[in-house]
């Protein structure tokens, strides 16, 4: 009993804390997710005093920590749109795909050749390195007025296809990591069949999906509106749609991130189920801090400080590929400056990095150290932290310039 109390009070306080935390951090523009791993971390410091986690906590955090990983994938697949995404390949797949290729080269050389980790472990951080965390940056070009720029839709359409990529990639990495901790000799047949058969699933999944969005989803709209004459109910009957459909995929032996991803994307076709996105959120408001919340707790406060020159060679890193793999690859449509922006206000790495690094963790065996977990974070805090001061000083200066040269 005294423990379930404990438990309460705790969720109280992070109830009441995170909004307030999120609230001043917005204003001094840096993201709110900083704050929630702060907040996360603070427990973690006071369990090492006063032990007060035991297993009833943790599987109420780790519960609510999934359901913040759903209610975020979600929320990104509601706001895309599988038309608008295959329409954008023509214009952003060539920067997708140096973004995607040269940051995975990058985060897993780094980590096997100079940081000398596991095979595992470095293919880890290079899934997690691939990833881009839009929100962060559009912040800043949303500040300034500037998302109607075709700069901005180039930078938001990059991002977008980097999520889905980032979660396929998990989704193959989970599946391949058995395989390579096995000891059979054949190893790249096994890989090679575990990943065939890796696909296929993920191929019959979204298939389900897609059929599912066009002959289903409708009617099951159309009657939950209907019966429940309530827009927060069909909210919530949308939502339990999505969190089945979640469930389903951890089932197939995927991750909870793709299933929700591609909930999001069947539900982002219609029209009305797209308009509950501001009641929905309400409940990403509610959950997805936890997620943050609960990266925050897996921190050991033993390796917070240990961690940094590790962090700081892994920050670098990410730098450099984003500024490279994006940078580069758009100088085949863009100016050498807007270039340069588009590669910098790729850098950030929060939600779907820390994604692909928690559900690892979670996967047990040691597969991401606790060094190696803190660093992590390190960089996804730094990198949302320093990216938009950067853009903004960028996007400040090539507005200003554009203005003197229109008064001269």
């Amino acid at each position: 009993m005294q423990s379930d109390n404990v438990l309460l009070i705790t969720l109280a306080l992070l109830l009441i804390l995170a909004p307030l935390v999120r609230s001043l951090l917005v204003r001094n523009g840096i993201p709110a997710l900083v704050g929630y791993i702060a907040l996360g971390f603070l427990v973690s410091i006071l369990d090492h005093q006063w032990l007060f986690v035991n297993t009833v906590f943790e599987n109420t955090f780790s519960v609510l920590a999934q359901l913040g990983i759903v209610a975020l994938l979600f929320r990104v697949g509601l706001k895309s749109h599988t038309r608008a995404l295959l329409a954008k390949l023509p214009d952003a797949s060539l920067i997708w795909v140096g973004d995607v290729l040269i940051n995975l080269a990058t985060g897993y050389l780094v980590s096997f050749y100079i940081l000398q980790l596991s095979l595992v472990t470095s293919l880890i951080i290079a899934t997690a390195f691939s990833a881009t965390s839009v929100a962060v940056s559009v912040a800043v070009w949303d500040e300034l007025h500037l998302m109607n720029t075709s700069r901005a839709q180039l930078l938001v359409d990059v991002a977008e296809l980097d999520d889905l990529s980032g979660v396929l990639l998990l989704a193959i990495l989970l599946a391949v990591i058995p395989v390579l901790l096995g000891e059979d000799g054949n190893l790249l047949s096994l890989i090679g069949t575990t990943t065939f058969t890796v696909l296929l699933k993920l191929a019959l999944f979204i298939t389900g999906c897609y059929l599912f969005a066009h002959f289903l989803e409708a009617d099951i709209t159309r009657f939950s509106r209907k019966q429940e004459g309530s827009a927060t109910a069909v909210t919530i009957t949308i939502l339990g749609i999505g969190i089945l459909i979640a469930a389903v995929s951890g089932y197939l032996g995927f991750s909870l991130a793709i299933g929700a991803l591609f909930a999001g994307l069947a539900f982002s076709r219609d029209p009305q189920a797209v308009h509950a996105d501001a009641r929905f959120g309400y409940f990403y408001e509610f959950f997805t801090p936890f997620f943050f919340i609960q990266i925050g707790m897996q921190i050991d406060p033993g390796t917070f400080f240990t961690s940094i020159g590790l962090a700081m060679l892994l920050l670098v890193a990410a730098i450099v590929g984003k500024v490279a793999g994006v940078g580069g690859a758009a100088l085949v449509k863009l100016p050498k400056t807007d270039a340069m922006l588009l590669g910098v206000s790729m850098v950030p790495r929060a939600e779907i990095a820390l994604v692909v690094i928690y559900q690892c963790q979670q996967a047990g065996g040691n597969l991401v150290p606790d060094k190696i977990y803190t660093a992590m974070v390190w960089v996804s805090v730094m990198t949302s932290i320093l990216a938009p001061l950067v853009v903004r000083s960028l996007l400040t200066r090539q507005t200003g310039k554009k203005k003197r040269n229109r008064t001269t």
